[in-house]
């Protein structure tokens, strides 16, 4: 078995989520022996995995093969590219968890079937660390309300504990990392997420997490700046059940949905420190071996016919970016480079 990866991530060094969701998804390919290559047309391949470039969408479309998509694609239907044919019958839509499946049902998306996969962690690199002689507290904040930080600090100060801020967009991996290191438990205050990489980062190294749950999307206090698009969900969303933490359970932490819970939550958790563990948990459901057979799943469950054989890339390629001439966020992008 051989599968063409069809990623924009291939080539880039900058470590994002999707870079992270490719180089996972391969160490796990690799310890199964399972052979890849990347971007190559759909039309030489049987399998194909599509996992961020919507250009290949519009390629699969014409190529007629059933293709596997995701998770890296489009964060709303809408997103997709507007210029293609609907995506050939038997192919799979993965979505990072369940809740976002949920989200694009709502919205109306039928043209594949729906399913969910996560990338799994590379615990080689993220270890269980003894932290006897360490007493700080992590505070992981990603775009909520500042005021949710402020009050945080209030009760860790009342409590006389030590913390280690991570605050998003202003912090290296190796800050990140040593925080990890050094700190007894965290209390993670971050938006919704599809999966949460970081946050399973973090349990992956037995570090048990309060997680003031980001229950709607609503919840996020999104970033715009230069670089980083804030994204507007369309109101009728508001009643969608999100979550900061797809993949936990009481081995985790504690989740709380409110503020007001948070000191009754430090002082259980500070007391019953011997009683979680998030390690298990990784090794149990997201270990890179275990999601890679399961990505691998997927394509056992396609029905993958012969079909044309011609390249398809340049003519997918040009209707890719005449169609991104109806999207606001690539308008807004243009001015942005012209005023830079």
């Amino acid at each position: 078995m051989q599968i063409n990866i069809i990623s924009r991530q291939a080539n880039k060094e900058r470590i994002t989520g999707p870079k992270k969701v490719l180089v996972n998804a391969c160490k796990g390919l690799d310890k199964l022996g399972v052979k890849y290559v990347f971007n190559e047309p759909i039309a030489n391949h049987k399998y194909n995995w599509i996992h961020d470039d919507q250009k290949a969408i519009i390629e699969a479309g014409f190529v007629g093969r059933s293709v596997l998509v995701g998770p890296n694609i489009a964060v709303l239907p809408g997103d997709l590219p507007k210029l293609r044919k609907k995506l050939p019958q038997g192919s799979i839509y993965l979505h990072p968890s369940r809740w976002t499946i949920d989200v694009w049902k709502f919205l109306g998306f039928n043209e594949a079937k729906l399913d969910f996969w996560p990338v799994g962690i590379n615990l080689d690199e993220f270890e269980v660390f003894d932290r006897t002689n360490f007493n700080k507290v992590m505070v992981y904040f990603k775009q909520r309300d500042l005021k949710l930080l402020e009050k945080t600090k209030e009760i860790l100060k009342t409590l006389k504990i030590d913390f280690e801020l991570i605050h998003y967009g202003f912090y290296k991996e190796n800050d990140y990392k040593k925080a990890l290191m050094e700190c007894k438990f965290g209390i993670w205050i971050g938006c919704s997420e599809s999966q949460g990489i970081g946050l399973e980062e973090a349990l992956a190294t037995n570090l048990p997490l309060i997680v003031l749950d980001a229950t709607s999307l609503f919840d996020t206090v999104p970033t715009d700046s230069k670089n980083y698009f804030a994204y507007e969900f369309p109101k009728s969303l508001k009643d969608i059940q999100t979550t900061t933490a797809p993949y936990f359970d009481e081995r985790c932490g504690i989740k709380i949905k409110n503020i007001s819970e948070l000191q009754d939550a430090v002082t259980l958790m500070r007391y019953n420190l011997a009683s979680y563990n998030p390690r298990a948990y990784i090794e149990e459901n997201l270990t890179l071996e275990k999601s890679a057979r399961w990505l691998l799943g997927f394509f056992e469950k396609m029905d993958i016919k012969e079909t044309k054989s011609y390249n398809y890339q340049m003519i997918s390629k040009v209707l890719f970016y005449l169609g991104l001439l109806t999207q606001k966020w690539a308008w807004k992008w243009l001015v942005r480079k012209i005023i830079k």
